[in-house]
């Protein structure tokens, strides 16, 4: 239960302050609106000009951004609730193909520290949940 209202609690305040922090799509960059997108069917949050998925189910969760084109990248975060120590994030082709592009991941606990932070590059990199985590984000690392 306790589990349950943090990962409730962290998707609410996350994406609030994601909202608030005024993320505008830049004049060179295009979110997909194309009704092709592989995330149309994903729980998902939309602003103006930036996307939150929402990793709720194992399935949704193993794909990530393996099914990704390079364009459903731009302004585009991933939210992994419910993960545990040990949980694997691996852009390597699993089934979906390989990721197309480096992605910052960062671990937090569920009182939503920060637990660890790394790059992983596109094809190969991975990461592994250190102890303590509740919940992993996703996205472009920021230049």
């Amino acid at each position: 239960m306790k589990k349950t209202l943090y990962s409730g609690l962290f998707l609410l305040q996350f994406t609030i302050l994601f909202g608030l922090s005024g993320c505008k799509t830049p004049a060179n960059i295009n979110v997909d609106t194309d009704n092709a997108s592989v995330y149309n069917n994903w729980p998902q949050v939309q602003f103006e000009g930036c996307r939150i998925l929402l990793a709720t189910e194992p399935q949704l969760a193993h794909q990530g951004f393996a099914i990704a084109s390079y364009r459903d990248f731009d302004n585009t975060i991933i939210i992994f609730p419910n993960i545990s120590e040990g949980t694997k994030f691996i852009n390597h082709n699993q089934g979906y193909g390989a990721v197309k592009r480096d992605l910052k991941i960062v671990f937090f606990d569920s009182e939503m520290n920060i637990l660890k932070e790394d790059i992983m590059t596109k094809e190969d990199g991975f990461s592994v949940a250190p102890p303590k985590t509740s919940f992993a984000i996703e996205g472009l690392p920021a230049k």
